[in-house]
């Protein structure tokens, strides 16, 4: 298999375990501190069969790692590049909507973050 495919597969594979909104908040949740699979399924509301599977894929992916501490395994992040991902993601969505508010009250003749009249800048795939 050609290299350069092989890790086009790779990335695909990343990202579609990075395509969950549990997973992200699990993700989010280990950004400061290696958690139990109680710990995590506790806070996220989970039943922890469940946090159990979504961790696994983090941890197939090579997203998370686990470590055993008597009885309980601890989950953390495996590489801190995940957490500057995730967090580049989320800017991007944040100005993303920004924009689409700044357009919305432009159409509806108020004006948030511009002091003029001046059409804000409209992303490509977003139509008034």
């Amino acid at each position: 298999m050609n290299h350069e495919l092989y890790l086009w597969d790779l990335q695909a594979e990343l990202c579609q375990s990075l395509g969950n909104p549990i997973r992200l908040r699990i993700i989010h949740s280990l950004k400061e501190a290696p958690k139990s699979v109680g710990e995590i399924s506790a806070e996220m509301g989970l039943a922890q069969p469940t946090a159990s599977r979504h961790l696994s894929v983090l941890r197939a992916n090579g997203i998370l790692t686990a470590n055993r501490k008597a009885q309980e395994v601890y989950y953390e992040i495996a590489n801190q590049k995940v957490m500057e991902v995730c967090e580049m993601m989320r800017s991007i969505l944040a100005e993303r909507e920004a924009q689409r508010l700044d357009l919305y009250h432009y159409f509806q003749g108020e004006s948030l973050s511009l002091k003029t009249k001046e059409m804000p800048y409209v992303p490509q795939h977003v139509t008034p």
